[in-house]
């Protein structure tokens, strides 16, 4: 009968692998699904925004293809394929911590602040000008709920109206006089969003990024955790199976 310890190191290396595989087919499945609402939409997309979801679509199937080998090896009490998925998993690890330290700080350096103040405040003077600003102001003001770059006095400084995207119960509506209705009174109560778009992204960038940091240090400590059974399962199984070999030869020896 095989040894206790081999059977529980056998149960939870599978558990927790199934739980890595379930994280990265999540973490794909997220990915597929930004890169679609991201093409979807009008603004250009930045380099970063694409290397950043490339890399976690590629992080996800290394996750899932890793995990993969780490539940066959377990349950099949395969040695070398246990080393090799404790060598993976140490790759990725090392991956995760230098893209994770290497984000941190390009996060701290770079803002997209000064790059929504040029788009905001350049010189709109014709039409399809004012058309595309409204077109990539408009899902900005009403998706993150805000108006202007620092508020809604910077419409004042172009000497322009406060747009219907900056109210809440005018943008959904269709245009036609319940629209203006309702964006006039907007405007007279001051009833518009009072936060800048800036302040607003960068709050929702701070809550993404803790996110981000919090599920990636959690399963940094699961991919460790595995990497810790999978070498001392395949190093009990390689004890185990020498002393069943001496055990054996002794045995027909007498």
């Amino acid at each position: 009968m095989k040894p206790r310890s081999i059977r529980c190191m056998k149960f939870f290396l599978t558990l927790f692998n199934i739980i890595c595989i379930l994280f990265g087919l999540v973490l794909m499945a997220i990915c597929v699904m930004n890169m679609r609402e991201r093409k979807s939409r009008p603004e250009p997309q930045s380099t970063l925004s694409r290397g950043v979801l490339s890399f976690l679509l590629t992080l996800g199937l290394c996750l899932v293809v890793t995990a993969i080998l780490g539940c066959i090896g377990a349950l099949r009490e395969h040695v070398k394929l246990l080393y090799v998925h404790a060598c993976f998993f140490i790759f990725l690890v090392s991956i995760e911590v230098v893209v994770g330290v290497g984000g941190a700080v390009l996060s701290a350096w770079v803002g997209a602040g000064s790059e929504l103040r040029h788009q905001f405040f350049r010189n709109m003077t014709i039409d399809d000008e004012l058309t595309t600003h409204q077109t990539f102001w408009d899902p900005i003001q009403s998706e993150n709920q805000c108006c202007g770059v620092d508020g809604p006095q910077d419409y004042k400084y172009l000497h322009r109206e406060i747009p219907p995207s900056c109210c809440a119960r005018a943008h959904p509506l269709r245009d036609g006089g319940a629209r203006r209705q309702i964006h006039a009174a907007c405007v007279t109560d001051k009833t518009y969003y009072t936060i800048g778009c800036e302040e607003a992204l960068r709050q929702k960038k701070a809550l993404k990024g803790n996110i981000f940091i919090s599920t990636g240090i959690i399963f940094s400590l699961l991919e460790i955790l595995c990497i810790v059974l999978a070498l001392w399962m395949a190093r009990t199984i390689r004890v185990e199976r020498r002393k069943l070999q001496q055990n054996l030869q002794a045995h027909f020896e007498s």
